[in-house]
């Protein structure tokens, strides 16, 4: 199922009759407001650079590699214009200079194309873009999520929808992916709109005064 296959109101009413607490949490949330990167080389490479990073140390850093570059359209030819020195200046790390060069390489060569990876099925897109330097599990599914727009995500290895589901769902199993999979399976074929609201239902809880429903 591709980005333009998938109805978001029958998202919403799938995920809502499979799961009274998230049903609460997306009452709450309001309209769902994923929006995806008209540019999945610029959506891979800004993935690469918030790695590991807090929300806000990720966008300055960000910010300034945008600044440099002279515009917000990142690409392969306007990033080999920026040296390493101009990289690491802006605070990207050696190692993830290393890995934005490789996937420019790969973009800038044709080896691996945007047009080529919207062919693909979720697993073979993983598969090809862990071959990148620097590239693992996490930064695939920000890129099927947020670079491709592919609605069946769970993106278990993303330390916010860990502490979403602690918070949203508090049981005895909140350290235990396996749970947490399962738990996402009552959300098929729609964990990528699902995943989006636990983000904004763990800002609801840190911000606000508000709780989700009872199991």
């Amino acid at each position: 199922m591709s980005a333009n296959q998938w109805n978001v109101a029958e998202a919403i009413d799938h995920v809502s009759m499979s799961d009274p607490i998230m049903a609460s949490v997306i009452q709450a949330v309001g309209p769902y407001g994923l929006k995806t990167d008209s540019s999945p080389f610029r959506m891979l490479v800004r993935s690469i650079t918030g790695q590991q990073l807090s929300v806000k140390a990720a966008t300055t850093i960000w910010g300034r590699l945008v600044n440099l570059n002279g515009s917000s359209r990142i690409s392969p030819a306007s990033l080999n214009r920026l040296s390493d020195f101009d990289l690491r200046a802006a605070g990207v790390s050696h190692a993830k200079i290393r890995s934005i060069r490789d996937i420019t390489d790969a973009f800038g060569s044709r080896r691996i194309t945007a047009s080529h990876l919207k062919t693909l099925n979720d697993d073979s897109v993983k598969s090809e873009l862990i071959k990148l330097q620097g590239v693992g599990p996490w930064t695939a599914d920000m890129f099927l999520m947020f670079a491709l727009g592919r609605p069946d995500v769970f993106p278990i290895g993303d330390l916010g929808i860990v502490q979403a589901l602690q918070a949203i769902y508090p049981t005895k199993n909140t350290a235990d992916a396996q749970y947490f999979q399962r738990l996402a399976e009552r959300w098929r074929p729609y964990r990528t709109l699902a995943s989006w609201y636990c983000w904004q239902g763990l800002n609801l809880v840190r911000t606000t005064d508000w709780e989700p429903a009872k199991a």
